[in-house]
């Protein structure tokens, strides 16, 4: 029979099964990276519907690619403070990043509700291979 606790821990861990694999994404495996890159429909500036979905599925591909060129190159981060008598008067965070990003390709694009997602992955054995040029 399973506590009190066991239970409380079976149901706070329920809600994450259903999330785990929501539209068949990509399973992680060994030597590969992923990333997920997402743009809204509505918000794209053509009038066009069309033109709004071809805006947004480019958009998401792009942040896609973005967020694999910060896993393989890191981000950079810079910060600056101001105080005036010890105390804080403006704080500013900007971050970067800068790498190109090779022999990525395209597991899945779709549009969800409003957002269109666009789902990248790596291969680093490749990536490495395209890199040195052999």
């Amino acid at each position: 029979m399973l506590s009190k606790r066991g239970l409380l821990m079976c149901l706070m861990l329920l809600p994450l099964i259903g999330c785990s694999s929501q539209q068949g994404g990509p399973k992680p495996t060994k030597n590969h990276l992923y990333a997920v890159g997402y743009a809204p429909i509505s918000l794209q500036l053509p009038q066009e519907p069309q033109q709004k979905l071809l805006h947004a599925m480019r958009a998401s591909r792009l942040d896609a690619y973005r967020e694999l060129t910060e896993q393989l190159s890191g981000v950079m981060t810079s910060s600056s403070s101001i105080t005036n008598s010890n105390i804080l008067q403006d704080g500013t965070v900007s971050n970067s990043s800068r790498g190109v990003v090779r022999g990525a390709r395209v597991v899945n694009s779709y549009p969800d509700g409003d957002m269109y997602v666009t789902e990248l992955e790596l291969d680093l054995k490749l990536y490495e291979k395209l890199r040195r040029g052999y």
